[in-house]
Formats: C-alpha cells, structure tokens, sequence
C-alpha cells in the first residue's frame, strides 16, 4: 500500500514537472514569439494623397533676343552673368543709314502736309479773278461768233440753258458742301451726296452743249464755244476747289508718310536691344563689329529670382491635376531641401511619345532657400486630395484578399486577430481605415511574426485538449 502510494506521488511529481518544464517553455517561446511580432499602433492623424511626377527647374521667365534686321554690332554694353533693369541697354547695330531714312521719310511727310494744307485752301481771290475774266472774255467772243454767223437753234438754246442752271446748282451745292466739309463725317451728309449729284448733272449738261456745237457748220463759232468751255472749265475748277476726291488724295498721303516715317524711326529703335524685364544676363552671342542676321541668338536673358518646375503628368494621374493645388518640390542637387510650389497650369493638350501620352504642369516654386540654376532636376508631389483627424495604419498592415477585400491583423497581446476593414484615402506611406481599427490598436506589420504565433498556437492545443497535427 505504501509502496503504491510512493508510486502515485513519484508519478504525480513527475508529471507536475514535466507540465511546469512545458509550461515554462511555452511562456519562453510566447515571450520570444512577442518580441518578434513588429506592430504598431494605429493613430488618428492627417493623411495627403499625392500625385508624383519628375519634372525640370525652368526660370519663369527667358527670352532669346535678336536683332529685327542684319546689321553690324558697335556695342554690347553687357556680360554673362550680369544683372540688368528695365530699359537697360544690352547691345547695338550701325544705324547711320537707318536714320537716313528717318530724315528722308520727315521730308516726304512735311512735302504731303504741305499740299495737304495747300488743298483744304482752295483756289487764290487772283486766280479766281483771273479765271473769271476769262470766261468773260471768252463769253463776248463766243457771243460776236454766234451773232455774225446768225445762229440761234432751239437745241442750242435749250443746251445753253440747261448748262447755265446745272452750272448754278453746282455751285449752291459746292456752297453747302464747304460750311459742313470740315466734320469728320462728312462723307455720310446729304451735302457730299447732293455735290456729287451737281457734279453729274453739270458734266451732262456741258456734254450735250457740245454736242449741239459740233452739229453747228462753222468753225469760227465752234473755236469761240470751245475757248468758252475751256475758261468755264478752268473757272469751276478753281472755285469747286478742294473737291471730296482731291481732299481724300492728300490726306492719304499725309497718313502715308507719317506711316513711312513711323515705321523708319521703329527700325532705329530696333537697332538697339533693351532689357524688357529685369534679369540676368544668361549668355552674349557677338562681337563688337561682327555683322550680324536677324536670326543670330545676341543676348539670352533670364529672371533668375523665379523658377518653376515643369512637371511631366502621367496619363492616369493627370484627371486628379488642378491649378491652385499645393506642391511639395526636391530636388536631386539638394535632397535635404523641401520647396513649397502650387500649381499654375496644366496642360489641355498633352503629348503622345513613343504610345505613352503625358502632359506637363506648371508649379510655380513659391518659396526656396537653396541656389536654384535653370534645369534642374526635380521631383514634385502634387497635393490632390486632404482628410483630417482619421484613422491611419502603414500600408504594410493592409492586406487584400482574392475576393477583394482588405483585413488587417490585430495583436491583443496574446494572439493575432485578423479583422475586415474598409479603407479610405491612402498615399505612399499610410492608408486611411474607414471601419475595423480604431486608433490606439497594435497592427501587424510583420507577416513572418503572425505566421509564427499561428504556430505557436497549433502546438498550444497538444498539451490542452488540442488536437495533435
């Protein structure tokens, strides 16, 4: 009896050693197996989704100057790497012949002034004189004429007639013309139409006279009637002076000149290259006596106190560009320096190489405190979307599944749970968890550790009730 009794509590003791040995054991492997599981814990923070793209560091303003016309250089008032201001004087060409032609074309212009002038005064009182004694004169000859050769036709009469009266109704509608000639619409009034209508009665009218001369059978008649048309003729001339057509011909070209001389003072101004904008001279292309074409690069100019980057879109990304967006910009010289840019312009067009369409944007680079040079590289990530105050886990502890949904494994502190999540915004970094996690909760972010303490748990069941595999 007490030998088994010795058995049982030998038995006994040796079975609560060997419990205590895989008790301790798995408390060894459980602390181990702990501390190989990397987690950390989900937080409630601001998440940025970004769009990335490669871009170059460009000047926001260049400019390639050139001489509008050949010429030979004889001055370059600047060098490479200088800084200049509005209006500075950067190079010039010969203009000795350039402003010749700007003499010759202030000539031309006083001369077409002149006859300009000349024409709005009309005929002189003594050539007016002049020419009205002629028609008298011709007047008394042409009547002695008709009166020795005893003619007096009713043609003639009636043709005599209607020149007398259109001859005064030219002159009342040339009265009417002159009070309102002066007004810049004078084309549009009823008076420039009426004058025109005189005119062309008066022509007929003196067309038909001599018709009726001509039909007359003497010649010393038709001599007296022509010398009277000629000094009529000569008389209306004068007292019709300026007409609309002789005024329109002077003015166009006084215009004419003016515009000649414009245009010869520009190509002076052209012969001298002055800085539109302030900047920095990037580079100098001549000579001093070198001649140079219109298409010789002479001064490269750039604002070297701006920059922007254009970035090249990729085609899947550029839907989610906007202008007004917020850029952050590296740079490859300086990978320690952060630039804030925005973004000013995207391309509406884009380009297709090689059966990849892109398209650039423009990021203005608001702020930087490095030495920015003109073709850099640069990388930008585009601000395209914000969220604040959701809950965030590295994307290393989101995992998807071939259904398509997302989970997550949590660790409690003794074992992993694998949970469902739905997610939210995510960026290169971190993803938004909708529902599933809250913030505070350890993630995995370790796939080996979770692995393992499955393990650990299979084995767990041999010495609890668990079933040997």
């Amino acid at each position: 009896m007490k030998k088994r009794t010795w058995l049982w509590i030998i038995a006994f003791a040796v079975v609560a050693a060997v419990a205590l040995l895989v008790f301790r054991n798995l408390q060894q492997r459980r602390s181990q197996q702990a501390a190989t599981v990397e987690t950390i814990a989900a937080r409630r923070d601001t998440i940025l989704a970004t769009v990335t793209a490669a871009g170059t560091i460009l000047p926001a303003r260049a400019l390639t100057m050139v001489f509008p016309s050949a010429g030979v250089v004889v001055s370059v008032s600047v060098q490479a790497g200088q800084k200049v201001e509005v209006g500075d004087e950067l190079a010039k060409v010969d203009t000795r012949q350039l402003e010749l032609a700007v003499a010759q074309a202030e000539a031309t212009l006083k001369i077409n002034q002149a006859r300009l002038a000349q024409t709005k005064a009309g005929a002189a009182d003594a050539d007016l004189a002049s020419a009205e004694a002629a028609v008298e004169s011709a007047q008394g000859l042409y009547e002695a004429a008709k009166k020795k050769s005893g003619l007096k036709t009713e043609q003639l009469v009636i043709a005599e007639s209607d020149l007398r009266r259109t001859e005064l109704a030219l002159q009342d509608a040339q009265a009417a013309y002159d009070r309102v000639s002066w007004r810049p619409e004078i084309a549009a009034l009823p008076q420039s139409a009426a004058l025109q209508r005189a005119s062309l009665d008066y022509d007929r009218a003196l067309a038909n006279y001599r018709l009726q001369v001509a039909a007359i059978d003497d010649t010393s008649f038709r001599s007296a009637a022509a010398q009277l048309a000629q000094a009529k003729a000569q008389r209306d001339r004068l007292q019709l002076s300026p007409t609309a057509e002789e005024l329109a011909i002077a003015e166009a070209q006084v215009t004419q000149a003016e515009a000649s001389l414009l245009a010869a003072q520009l190509r002076v101004d052209d012969a001298t290259l002055v800085a539109p904008f302030a900047g920095t001279v990037v580079s100098t292309g001549a000579e001093i006596g070198e001649s140079v074409s219109a298409a010789t690069p002479i001064i490269i100019l750039a604002d070297l106190e701006h920059f922007y980057v254009e970035a090249t879109i990729d085609e899947s990304d550029v839907g989610r560009i906007e202008t007004g967006q917020d850029v952050a910009i590296t740079l490859d010289a300086f990978p320690e320096a952060s630039l804030s840019g925005k973004v000013t312009k995207v391309d509406p067009l884009g380009q297709i190489m090689q059966g990849v369409v892109t398209y650039w944007a423009r990021v203005d680079v608001l702020f930087f405190d490095v030495p920015l040079r003109p073709n850099m590289t640069a990388t930008v990530d585009i601000v395209v979307a914000r969220k604040d105050g959701v809950v965030l886990v590295p994307n290393r502890a989101v995992k998807r599944g071939s259904t398509g949904k997302y989970t997550v494994d949590v660790w409690d502190g003794q074992s992993v749970k694998t949970r469902n999540v739905t997610i939210g915004l995510s960026n290169d970094s971190v993803t938004e968890i909708v529902t599933g996690v809250g913030p505070g909760e350890e993630v995995v972010i370790s796939a080996n550790a979770s692995g393992l303490l499955q393990q650990l748990s299979q084995r767990q069941g041999l010495f609890f009730g668990g079933e040997s595999r």
